[in-house]
């Protein structure tokens, strides 16, 4: 099939290596995809390759944009949508798609209104409910324009995919029909996590090899709050255990993580902050921990790097939030604290600590959760197959927005 590939987004952390990894799914599956974005193809899987975000016009329009006034910058948003109109409408005509699959951005409607007026499948799949997202957040200006854009994409699509189930409620409640969503987690790449080096990567980061090692893989937010788990590296029991804590990635916290790394002579030695690094060195940098931390969650989201230490078959310690609980099972593929989205740092350093001080425990549930992730097929060879699937329901019913009844997607 021919598959025409639209987003807005200049981003390199989850969301790059999404639009780049479906976009290669596709690809191995022999289908011809076309990319239509505001930056040049590429990008965002070039920036998630090199460990940080989009760089260079894109890098700089994104945080010129952040800097705008409010209704500035939705209005340069709904603005958009004019030249995207333009540039979809010009790609349907010229490659002929069988079908147009948007990752859906705020107050963004020429997906659909060009597939629409080309008569060609429509896929939009949601990572967050925007509206909701940036009303709580960065704020929002014109809160019911972006709420019934969100609300009529959503519905008017012909195949709405969401990440979990938690956000495929969010947006029932906001308006979206019952059932019309389809739940897809998140995926990785088939193979990932069998390989890396990590006694190499720890000799690269001068650390011991024979102390247990608690990691997290990412781009660092202040809302995942990592000042709990530095909190946990200066208490006496992980201090008695030798456990080091390493942070792999970038992004606007580690400024403040660096600081209190300098003010503590003992956090000197037990914590790492590698800052980023090429994407063909993560299995390496997971293949070093003995336990992999998901600290705190967006309460709607799937994350990426819980499914990467799925693959890896890290022990994993996480929230115990609804979303988690979609992906992960406490006691059976991890260590899941109290305190929904946000544990508390005692609970996190305790549950670390826990497996740190049972290695049966921790390959049990290495390998119990590296199973589940390849019996759910949550891979993003198997999302561009079902993806296949959805559209060709929708092609069998050309007279009507498919009927799909909502549930989750699950490999065969």
């Amino acid at each position: 099939m021919k598959i025409l590939y639209h987003h807005r987004t200049r981003a390199g952390d989850a969301q790059g290596i999404h639009i780049a990894e479906i976009q290669r799914a596709f690809r191995l599956r022999g289908h011809d995809v076309r990319e239509v974005a505001l930056v040049e193809a590429g990008a965002e899987a070039k920036a998630a390759s090199d460990g940080g975000e989009a760089r260079g016009l894109a890098g700089l329009a994104s945080r010129a944009a952040g800097h705008l006034p409010l209704p500035l910058r939705e209005g340069l948003e709904l603005g958009y949508n004019a030249v995207a109109y333009r540039r979809l409408s010009k790609a349907i005509r010229d490659f002929r798609p069988d079908f147009v699959y948007e990752r859906y951005a705020a107050n963004t409607f020429a997906g659909l209104a060009a597939a629409r007026r080309h008569g060609v499948p429509f896929v939009l799949e949601v990572n967050s409910p925007l509206a909701l997202e940036k009303a709580r957040h960065d704020g929002l200006f014109f809160r019911g324009l972006t709420r019934r854009v969100e609300r009529r994409l959503c519905a008017g699509a012909d195949v709405t995919i969401a990440v979990t189930r938690v956000l495929a409620g969010i947006l029932e409640q906001e308006g979206v029909p019952m059932g019309k969503v389809v739940v897809m987690p998140n995926g990785v790449r088939s193979g990932f996590g069998q390989g890396g080096d990590g006694a190499a990567f720890r000799r690269s980061r001068g650390i011991p090899l024979d102390v247990p090692v608690a990691g997290v893989v990412g781009w660092f937010r202040p809302w995942h709050d990592l000042e709990r788990l530095v909190a946990a590296v200066a208490s006496p029991a992980w201090r008695e255990a030798r456990i080091h804590l390493i942070l792999v990635g970038d992004g606007p916290a580690l400024p403040g993580l660096r600081e209190l790394r300098a003010a503590s002579p003992d956090l000197a030695e037990r914590l790492v902050l590698c800052g980023a690094v090429p994407r063909q060195e993560i299995e390496s940098a997971l293949a070093a921990f003995d336990v992999a931390v998901q600290p705190a969650v967006t309460p709607y989201a799937c994350p990426m790097k819980i499914l990467e230490y799925m693959a890896a078959g890290r022990a994993i310690v996480a929230p115990g939030a609804a979303n988690v609980r979609e992906l992960l099972t406490d006691g059976e593929t991890a260590l899941l604290c109290p305190g929904d989205e946000n544990p508390a740092a005692a609970d996190l350093g305790a549950a670390v600590l826990a497996l740190v001080r049972d290695p049966a425990l921790r390959v049990r549930l290495g390998e119990a959760v590296r199973r589940r992730l390849h019996e759910r097929g949550w891979l993003w060879e198997e999302n561009a197959r079902r993806v296949e699937e959805l559209v060709l329901q929708v092609r069998q019913r050309p007279a009507a927005a498919v009927a799909v009844p909502g549930r989750e997607v699950r490999s065969c």
